[in-house]
């Protein structure tokens, strides 16, 4: 897999992110399991992206970060994993 780009700015916008991630997690759980596909994943956090977003500014950095968080994830790269948990603080 392509390197993660780790610091496209994902610093800046920690709380949004974490804020995205938690009703993103929130959401999932709703979800029975049979249906969490790929696709249906993706979906779900394209709509929760929208619906806690005002800006495309914070849409993009959002996008970006979960586009590069669902290739870690895919592509079994932990290493990235690690990285782009440590940003959404996943303390579980």
């Amino acid at each position: 897999m392509e390197q993660v780009a780790y610091n496209r700015s994902y610093d800046e916008h920690e709380d949004l992110i974490n804020s995205v991630y938690r009703a993103f997690q929130d959401r999932c759980e709703e979800l029975p399991d049979e249906t969490r596909t790929k696709r249906r994943l993706r979906r779900l956090i394209l709509l929760t992206i929208k619906d806690h977003t005002s800006s495309h500014a914070e849409r993009f950095v959002l996008y970006h970060f979960f586009s590069d968080f669902f290739k870690a994830v895919e592509s079994d790269d932990k290493e990235a994993l690690a990285v782009l948990k440590q940003i959404v603080r996943e303390e579980k």
